[in-house]
């Protein structure tokens, strides 16, 4: 018995798409097709006929064909794992090699997908030639992108250095700040001090004058006070006494009161 892999890749196509086979069904007629594929034709031709040989359907829903569906599981699992030993990256739907690059779906597809009607009509290109016109452009974008980070490099050092700047300006503005309120205490306590003093001089200037004019005033006061007496007793005293001690008393009140002194002397 021939194994999967001795067989043609055209028995695992669906006649439809030319892929390799997804999700087979199968019809009365024997006919396989991928089961969206053939729902897909129906809808087009809006009648379930078998898009080989025209024979309609009765089947609304074809049955899964799962035999079918393990053969080219099978196969493509085989055919990936014999070229699993090079470099090469294969296509994941026919196991081909991706030599080809479908500038609409922006993926790499092999030859297979290139004939298939996923991929008719598209634009491709070979795999180098694609590579090398997306490398161009990548470096043009990168050009630009990094000519906008180098921008922004240019903008945050300078903002960095200008933050910088704000915060040394700011603590030597705060330094002279302190600085000049602390001249300013100082000043203030000095002047302070200064006329405190100065009050304290006044103070015992005033305060020793008073006190020699309170001495002063005591002594005459009790000087004054000492001559009353005197002159009191001399009032009470018997006339001739009175009048020998008159003199004496007189010149006595003198001494404490010239201006009535002279008053008594121009009476007398």
């Amino acid at each position: 018995m021939a194994s999967k892999s001795s067989l043609p890749e055209d028995d695992f196509t669906c006649p439809v798409c030319f892929d390799i086979f997804k999700d087979p069904v199968i019809l009365l007629c024997s006919h396989s097709f991928c089961k969206d594929c053939l729902q897909k034709f129906w809808m087009e031709k809006k009648s379930k006929e078998c898009p080989v040989c025209r024979r309609q359907s009765s089947l609304g829903n074809p049955s899964l064909n799962l035999s079918l569906r393990n053969v080219c599981e099978s196969f493509l699992k085989e055919k990936i794992q014999r070229a699993s030993g090079g470099s090469e990256v294969l296509c994941s739907l026919h196991g081909e090699r991706l030599k080809l690059f479908c500038l609409e779906d922006k993926q790499p597809v092999c030859v297979v997908c290139q004939a298939s009607r996923k991929h008719s009509g598209h634009q491709l290109l070979p795999i180098d030639e694609a590579a090398l016109d997306y490398k161009e452009h990548l470096e043009a974008v990168l050009e630009y992108l990094q000519d906008k980070l180098d921008k922004f490099e240019e903008v945050k050092q300078t903002c960095d250095q200008t933050a910088s700047h704000i915060k040394v300006q700011a603590h030597q503005s705060e330094k002279q700040i302190k600085e000049e309120f602390e001249k300013l205490h100082q000043f203030l306590k000095d002047e302070e001090e200064a006329r405190i003093r100065a009050l304290k001089e006044e103070e015992e200037q005033k305060s020793l004058i008073m006190k020699e004019k309170n001495e002063e005033m005591s002594k005459e006061m009790s000087t004054l006070s000492d001559t009353i007496t005197a002159i009191k007793k001399q009032m009470v005293a018997e006339d001739i006494i009175f009048l020998q001690n008159f003199k004496a008393t007189i010149e006595s009140s003198c001494t404490v009161g010239p201006k009535h002194c002279k008053l008594i002397a121009h009476r007398f």
